[in-house]
């Protein structure tokens, strides 16, 4: 859930379809559940105020943006080390702006 939110935190929504770049970050197991999948590296909620109220953990949100931005590891609060595999090409050339600095 922080990745997700650090992805709507960065690149927002797309205004057409209030769909996010999930599939750029997460290539498999993006939950059919939650995510309706719009093509290519696009995702909608099924449930966007369900999605948007969930509780996540305003730190590990905020780590995750700064690394989006930076290719950085991610470091959570707690100390522990998330590294990112890199996002191919392809898929990267499709990721919007980014919205924000974070």
């Amino acid at each position: 859930m922080p990745l997700t939110a650090a992805i709507h935190l960065i690149f927002g929504s797309r205004a057409q379809d209030n769909a996010r770049p999930l599939g750029a970050f997460y290539p498999q197991n993006v939950s059919s559940k939650t995510w309706e999948h719009l093509g290519g590296i696009w995702y909608r909620a099924r449930e966007e105020q369900k999605v948007l109220s969930r509780k996540i953990n305003v730190e590990r949100v905020q780590a995750f943006a700064r690394s989006i931005l930076t290719g950085e590891d991610v470091v959570l609060p707690s100390g522990s080390i998330v590294e990112w595999e890199r996002i191919p090409v392809f898929e990267a050339s499709k990721l919007p702006p980014p919205l924000s600095d974070a």
